[in-house]
């Protein structure tokens, strides 16, 4: 009898399971002008899991070097003295996007200093055609469901450079 039960919480447990809804293949930085090692542009690649076409995918993430610390991009050409730096990026792409398809993008020029700095994402939000969104926090535990190829980093975000200093 106990062994019945334990299979029937089993099986509704993994009836319960949620999908990917998206899934990442590539998520790296590349360097965008051979002149400027600087000039790094975004690349991304993913698939569509969730059974309803998708509206628009955003991720927000944070360029990391290598030991760990949340960068900043750097400000390219005038000075403003208005002008907020910030360790937090966002990469919005518009669809329409199908189910079961795969897409590459490529984002940015972005303008980090530093050697080769490695982008983190901490959160994914999707919207539904026909509407509905989903907000997904990438953690420690869901990181490899999200983005497979993606390491885990503990990322400082108060060392290093503060925008507010």
């Amino acid at each position: 009898m106990k062994k019945k039960i334990m299979l029937a919480i089993i099986a509704i447990a993994a009836s319960l399971k949620v999908s990917a809804q998206i899934q990442f293949s590539e998520f790296k930085f590349f360097v965008a002008n051979i002149y400027d090692f600087s000039q790094l542009q975004l690349e991304v690649k993913f698939m569509v899991t969730s059974e309803r076409n998708l509206k628009y995918v955003n991720v927000h993430f944070c360029p990391v070097n290598q030991v760990g610390d949340a960068i900043c991009d750097d400000i390219v050409g005038g000075v403003n003295a208005n002008t907020k730096f910030s360790k937090y990026q966002l990469i919005q792409a518009t669809g329409p996007f199908e189910t079961k398809k795969s897409y590459k993008r490529h984002f940015g020029i972005y303008h980090i200093s530093g050697k080769k700095p490695t982008p983190f994402p901490y959160m994914v939000t999707i919207d539904y055609m026909g509407g509905g969104s989903d907000t997904i926090r990438i953690t420690r535990d869901n990181i490899k469901t999200y983005f497979p190829k993606t390491k885990w980093i503990d990322v400082d975000y108060k060392s290093g450079f503060q925008p507010d200093n």
